[in-house]
């Protein structure tokens, strides 16, 4: 008999990762969230050529782009003009915005969780292209980010007098962190 930890112990993290840069599929996504408890998520309706669509049970954001702005976020020009497209996934915890009141409870790609430290980042992904402790752009703890093939992948920590939490673990297309552009073009830039 399997309980709703061991379906989110066997869902796949990279399914997850594997949805940048694709159409946004509100089906597909809320299957990916039911192990979480998920039944409905919203699809994107915004005005503008971006959207945020949150699912707080499961403690995920998803960031979502229409054409042009996705091509100019991310100096692509394949990805589809006339549909929303899944630009970044946002793994949280408390700390990271005042409707999150649990940290994702599913396991992250190459086996991390929302406790690993930063040592547990590098060995699995290498040394970051940043590694900031103390007070950084809006937080304080460490923040490490990494630039791989398309993707960023950045770690936010928030710190106190006792301890350190990860607030946030965002994978996204390169340039979608749009606003650490012109701070980290090396690492946030297409």
């Amino acid at each position: 008999m399997s309980n709703s930890n061991d379906t989110k112990n066997n869902q796949s993290p990279e399914q997850f990762i594997e949805l940048l840069g694709q159409p946004y599929d509100a089906k597909q996504i809320q299957a990916l969230l039911e192990p979480f408890g998920v039944k409905k998520i919203a699809k994107p309706d915004g005005p503008f050529q971006d959207d945020i669509l949150w699912s707080v049970k499961a403690s995920v954001r998803i960031d979502v782009y229409r054409s042009p702005k996705i091509n100019t976020l991310t100096g692509r020009d394949d990805l589809p003009a006339e549909e929303w497209i899944i630009g970044a996934i946002h793994f949280l915890a408390p700390g990271s915005d005042d409707r999150i009141k649990k940290p994702f409870a599913g396991q992250l790609p190459k086996g991390m969780t929302m406790n690993a430290t930063p040592d547990e980042w590098i060995e699995a992904y290498g040394h970051p292209d940043i590694y900031e402790q103390g007070d950084w752009l809006g937080g304080r703890g460490p923040y490490l980010a990494w630039r791989k093939s398309g993707i960023n992948i950045s770690v936010e920590y928030d710190t106190d007098e006792d301890s350190s939490v990860i607030t946030c673990v965002t994978f996204c297309l390169i340039g979608c962190m749009g606003a650490w552009q012109s701070d980290f073009p090396e690492v946030f830039a297409p």
